[in-house]
């Protein structure tokens, strides 16, 4: 957002509450990597200039990233500045600081979709002796107590914490709710490439039947690893994950779980092939057939 204003001379300051890259830096774990690839890691006027452009950038690299990013566009950050409160003022806005107050005509909330963990409301009903992290908090496995983990949510980043504990040795329990499966690689290419290729990353908000539910989709069940394999439910249970359904709740210290996953793997395996069909089609319709591997299915969950 900065690149384009100044690029059309509007005066403006970027407020940051730590440093450049700061939610990269203090509340990401350890061994997080990119979902997208290299090449489709990019920003306004500045993308991927080493060798290796379907790797993932690990976090040291992220955070690298984004620092050349606003030194080279000269970004007017104003960092360790923490805003409290925004409010109408003189046709404008006025943003109060721990730094001072500021008057604007326009204020830009860039803030991010996932800086708040969404904690299920079962999650007060854990006994105070069970030790519980949110994504924001988790750094890696040595700093879990001994025993048993039970990971809540089967989207990306819940599927990269179980491959991760589990590889550690401890034992997991993965709880799935609704998630939808993907292949890392497709047909010899990333699964990205085919996204962006035919046209599914750009779809308008105009373009969907319910807006909010297309907002709560969750990700795709994606790892950026440097074999670029596939990581699902299936992967999961071959290395010794246990699958369980939905986190229903709490009772005298005992979890309860829905039955729902059959019907739930069911329906990630179908948004997954219809997936795959739409990139098929659109292979097809543009002549790549001949240029990439034939189209595959994989085994249902």
């Amino acid at each position: 957002m900065s690149r384009c204003l100044a690029e059309r001379s509007i005066d403006h300051v970027v407020l940051e509450r730590g440093e450049v890259a700061n939610t990269w830096k203090t509340e990401r774990w350890d061994t997080l990597t990119l979902l997208t690839p290299n090449w489709q890691s990019r920003l306004p006027g500045y993308g991927y200039e080493g060798d290796d452009p379907d790797g993932y950038r690990a976090m040291p690299e992220t955070i690298a990233f984004i620092e050349r990013y606003a030194h080279v566009i000269s970004a007017p950050v104003q960092t360790h500045t923490k805003v409290t409160s925004v409010r109408l003022s003189n046709g404008g806005y006025q943003v109060v600081t721990d730094q001072g107050e500021w008057q604007c005509r326009t204020v830009v909330l860039a803030t991010g979709a996932c800086n708040i963990p969404n904690v299920p409301a079962v999650a007060e009903a854990v006994p105070p002796a069970i030790n519980t992290l949110t994504p924001t908090e988790y750094r890696n496995p040595d700093q879990l107590e001994e025993g048993g983990v039970l990971v809540v949510g089967a989207a990306a980043t819940g599927i990269q914490f179980a491959d991760e504990i589990h590889r550690s040795g401890r034992p997991v329990t993965l709880s799935a709710g609704e998630h939808i499966r993907a292949p890392r690689v497709y047909r010899g290419r990333d699964i990205e490439w085919w996204m962006d290729a035919a046209g599914i990353l750009g779809e308008r908000y105009d373009e969907v039947d319910d807006i909010n539910r297309a907002r709560s989709v969750p990700s795709l069940q994606l790892t950026g690893s440097p074999e670029r394999r596939m990581t699902d439910l299936n992967s999961l249970t071959d290395i010794g994950v246990t699958l369980i359904g939905r986190l229903a709740g709490i009772n005298d210290g005992k979890a309860q779980f829905s039955g729902s996953l059959r019907n739930l793997c069911a329906m990630s395996d179908l948004k997954m092939n219809r997936m795959l069909n739409t990139i098929d089609e659109w292979a097809t319709e543009n002549g790549l057939d001949d240029e990439v591997d034939p189209p595959h299915r994989y085994e249902p969950t």
